[in-house]
């Protein structure tokens, strides 16, 4: 039997990017300030960095599934010059009322990504700036943690709503401290 694997889970529009709303081309892609170096270490922790992203553009119609294809390839390449490799994407492309299960605040693609790479949900991380980054952890049963960049700071406003403690840093480069138990 092989030994769980733990996870960090990431946002990707204001979290492994900057925020830019329905953002589609690649040429729009900017990695936060320590970014690269923050991921480096929990790679280098041995976590599997794997993103979790709602697109709701594709089901608007803004934009297809190889507009954001081509943005995750930039991403991948950006990260790359950091040393960081990211396990994998998963995305959910629906509209807000499609009603689908996988997007967040459901906990499917966790609960995908868990299987799919014998993920210990209890003993990793979901890093969102919104609500439903938080809820979808939580949902999950992995620890979510708040950033004040992208959403986050109107999120930060809703942490009462939440069923139990929630970490907040300023950005992704902060999150680090986790890694030594604060």
């Amino acid at each position: 039997m092989t030994v769980p694997r733990k996870a960090l889970f990431l946002d990707r529009d204001g979290v492994t990017i900057n925020y830019i709303p329905y953002l589609s081309q690649p040429a729009q892609v900017k990695l936060p300030q320590g970014a690269g170096q923050a991921l480096r270490q929990w790679q280098n922790a041995g976590y599997l960095l794997i993103v979790i992203t709602n697109q709701a553009g594709i089901g608007r119609g803004y934009f297809d599934h190889d507009a954001v294809e081509a943005v995750h390839q930039k991403v991948v390449a950006d990260y790359q010059s950091f040393g960081v490799t990211f396990t994998d994407f998963f995305l959910c492309p629906h509209h807000p009322d499609a009603g689908c299960e996988c997007r967040k605040p459901s906990p499917q693609m966790l609960k995908e990504a868990a299987e799919k790479y014998h993920i210990s949900l209890p003993e990793s991380y979901f890093i969102g700036d919104a609500p439903s980054d938080l809820q979808a952890a939580i949902n999950a049963g992995c620890q979510p943690v708040l950033l004040l960049t992208g959403r986050g700071r109107e999120t930060v406003q809703q942490l009462d709503r939440f069923s139990q403690s929630i970490p907040v840093f300023d950005a992704l480069r902060d999150t680090v401290a986790l890694l030594n138990g604060l």
